[in-house]
């Protein structure tokens, strides 16, 4: 039984992926994340964690581009994510306020 316990945790921790920072373009960079617990959101959240400790690590703000966030193939929880940002100066004019737009919400039948 006390074996239990530390095997679960390891089967649980192995089920986390992530790919860290990478470059794919001047001052952009791309994260993709795999948690086994929590689902798209906290997928999403670990990945903006990290991109915020990245750009603040080389003094600069993060600007989000584009995030895509699903539920893993293997359910139960699991939760991927992947996002592109970009780390700009404080003084860089493309550091805007972003407008975020809704996803697409349409269904359409075929009878």
């Amino acid at each position: 039984m006390k074996l239990l316990v530390p095997c679960g945790a390891v089967l649980a921790l192995a089920g986390c992926t992530d790919t860290g920072p990478i470059k794919v373009g001047p001052d952009t960079y791309t994260i993709s994340t795999r948690v086994p617990f929590g689902g798209p959101a906290s997928a999403k959240g670990q990945a903006l964690t990290e991109a915020n400790a990245f750009c603040e690590s080389k003094t600069r703000e993060i600007l989000l581009d584009h995030e895509q966030s699903s539920e893993c193939a293997l359910h139960g929880g699991c939760g991927e994510a992947e996002i592109t940002f970009y780390c700009l100066r404080p003084d860089d004019p493309q550091l805007q306020r972003p407008k975020f737009r809704a996803e697409a919400n349409q269904r359409i039948e075929i009878q």
